[in-house]
């Protein structure tokens, strides 16, 4: 177990900035940052990361979090995993107890763990294989060098080397304790038969795939024999751990410096990125000769909505560029291409021209992809009517994926220009396929989708018909129940004027007075308790606040908005904003008087109706309990009254 002052130390120098900015593309907005949320598809920036506060909150999709909730749910990871991933980044020693691992902890050594376990112990064979054997250094070693790879790029993405042999790889881990089923899953072996495994990689130079944290999840493998019948590369089997769409090759040694260049380059293989890299270009990617999908797009948005292809300068080059870039203009990126003289490819060039020269003729060739794909298109069409008609169809379908409408109508217009056609009848196809587009979008054509569908509203619905209990003016209370939690976790430890605590002043307000929504009424009992028992609210990176899900959800959205008073305000146009910081007191006292007043309503709108069910009965003996309803109504009228007119009360209703 991890000592709990080693914990301590962890959260305390985990910034929350520093953890997300790994992941995501973060852009200053006032005090906070924001970026496109990790956790759920969109297109505009709703996740905001609050320096200040060390928490994150997402308003699309609502998740919320310190820095060591974000690399749990991002990476994957369990308790000790995430604060071990924390202390590797912040170089943190990590102090383990003699504490024994509870069943339930044991239970946590997932099926991935040992996965990740297993590819660690495969990089490190492969590369020891690379370095430290004959046939690794005459083979592998003496490929990558002469290929121009230093030894500090072989170090930096843990190249290595499978030696030939059916078994060198399968006997070697046996031998250390790995078992054939985990290896089997991991895709480092295969099964000949139920009792004999073969090692999946052989007498191929290595090239590991790490995900965004670092781990290696899978290989890519050039072959080194002159044997036809095997594929030159190779990799390995989608996993637990890995999925091919989804991770794009040297994203972890790449993610720093795309965020900081605000560009990505994107090219098609290992040796493309390795040589660009050594050459000092280092906001690189590839895509693996694969074509892109919507999740590796996504995943360099994070970093940068700018991207540039770097492609061959033949047919198959330029094939490739066109191929699967309207999945970029659709999520909303700037992309541009590049194509590099006939007979050179990424790697040849960067090496016979270096960095400078290589940056330069970027600058000088790349295209507006838009451009790039009219061109070649109408070109191609040489003049045809019907192969021009289909080139503008082509050309017509990708200007329609372009979400942005200032970039929509720029491209239109120049594009027509270059078809030789009007700009009104482009703009009219492109809206029509706009149109079709967004049926297809919404349409739902599969009766199991439509009941599917009404089985997750009906779902939706009574969940959060549950949270909230019913009552005549349930939203407006439920709303005032929830300001009178936000000053009691913001302001509830200060002294007011009077020298009252301003918990103490909220209790003898609204004792006897119970929340109708259960969850806030739970969240204000738990304050209550540790309050009691001399717990301060303060430090919300106390894991005794945190115990429970929603508390630590509550107190995050109490604490982070995804809006930000201008700075301008004051120090352009000399106008002071009064803020509920500078009026904190005032802001105490009127939300305790507001939810007063709310409650009032409420139990008049009860006493309504017990007086009209007991003159239902007609009873003679309801006509004294109707007497003292109606006069609980006229001192509940009065009250109301009383606490309306009191200055700055503003009432909603």
């Amino acid at each position: 177990m991890i000592s709990k002052e080693t914990i301590d130390k962890i959260l305390e120098y985990a910034r929350i900035e520093e953890v997300v900015g790994d992941f995501v593309h973060l852009k200053k907005a006032g005090a906070n940052y924001k970026g496109v949320c990790p956790f759920h598809d969109e297109k505009t920036p709703s996740f905001v990361v609050s320096p200040a506060k060390n928490i994150y909150k997402c308003f699309g999709c609502g998740a919320a979090g310190d820095p060591l909730k974000f690399v749990m749910e991002h990476e994957h990871l369990n308790y000790p995993e995430g604060l071990k991933y924390l202390a590797s980044k912040y170089r943190i020693e990590v102090e383990e107890t003699n504490t024994q691992l509870s069943d339930e902890q044991k239970a946590e050594q997932t099926n991935k763990d040992s996965l990740f376990i297993a590819m660690k112990y495969a990089a490190k064979y492969y590369q020891d294989e690379l370095l430290n054997t004959e046939e690794g250094k005459v083979v592998g070693l003496s490929y990558f060098h002469y290929r121009g790879f230093t030894d500090k790029t072989i170090n930096d993405f843990e190249l290595g080397y499978a030696p030939d042999g059916f078994e060198n790889f399968t006997k070697a881990a046996q031998k250390v304790g790995y078992q054939l089923s985990i290896l089997q899953k991991a895709g480092l072996v295969k099964a000949k038969d139920e009792k004999h495994f073969y090692d999946f990689f052989r007498a191929r130079v290595m090239f590991p795939i790490h995900n965004l944290s670092g781990k290696v999840v899978a290989f890519g493998g050039r072959i080194m024999t002159k044997d036809v019948k095997q594929a030159k590369y190779i990799n390995s089997p989608e996993t637990e751990i890995y999925t091919k769409g989804k991770l794009v090759y040297g994203i972890f040694q790449a993610k720093n410096e795309i965020r900081k260049q605000d560009a990505c380059y994107l090219v098609e293989g290992y040796t493309d990125v390795l040589s660009f890299y050594q050459a000092g270009i280092t906001n690189i990617v590839a895509s693996s000769g694969t074509a892109l999908t919507k999740e590796q797009v996504r995943l360099i948005k994070r970093f940068s909505n700018n991207i540039i292809l770097i492609y061959d300068g033949d047919k198959a080059g330029i094939n490739a560029a066109l191929r699967g870039v309207d999945i970029m203009l659709e999520e909303d990126m700037n992309v541009k291409v590049v194509v590099l003289p006939d007979g050179e490819d990424p790697d040849s060039f960067v090496n016979s021209k270096g960095a400078e020269v290589t940056l330069q003729y970027i600058q000088d060739n790349k295209k507006d992809f838009i451009f790039f794909k009219a061109d070649i298109l109408l070109k191609s069409a040489n003049n045809d009517p019907s192969l021009k008609a289909n080139a503008i169809r082509s050309i017509v379908e990708s200007l329609a994926l372009i979400q942005d409408p200032i970039r929509k109508a720029f491209y239109t217009r120049e594009c027509s220009t270059l078809a030789e056609l009007s700009e009104d009848i482009l703009i009219k196809e492109v809206n029509k396929f706009a149109i079709q587009l967004y049926k297809q979008r919404k349409q739902i054509t599969d009766s199991a989708d439509i009941d599917l569908a009404k089985e997750l509203i009906e779902q939706k619905v009574k969940i959060e018909q549950e949270s909230i209990p019913q009552s005549p003016i349930d939203n407006q209370l439920a709303n005032q129940e929830k300001d009178v939690l936000r000053i009691l976790f913001l302001h509830g430890n200060r002294v007011m004027s009077d020298e009252e605590i301003v918990v103490n002043y909220i209790l003898n307000h609204i004792e006897g007075t119970p929340f109708f929504n259960q969850t806030y009424q739970k969240i204000f009992n738990t304050y209550v308790e540790f309050y009691d028992n001399g717990v301060s609210f303060e430090n919300l990176q106390d894991d005794k606040f945190y115990q429970d899900e929603e508390i630590k959800s509550f107190i995050i959205d109490l604490n982070i908005s995804p809006y930000e008073l201008s700075p301008k305000w004051e120090s352009q146009y000399n106008i002071v904003v009064k803020g509920r910081e500078r009026v904190w007191e005032y802001d105490v006292v009127s939300t305790i008087n507001r939810y007063m007043y709310h409650k009032i309503l409420e139990r008049l709108k009860v006493i309504d109706q017990e007086i009209k069910e007991l003159s239902i009965n007609g009873s003679p003996d309801n006509f004294e309990q109707i007497e003292q309803k109606l006069q609980e109504k006229l001192h509940l009228q009065n009250s109301k009254k009383e606490i309306a007119k009191i200055p700055g009360t503003v009432i909603f209703k």
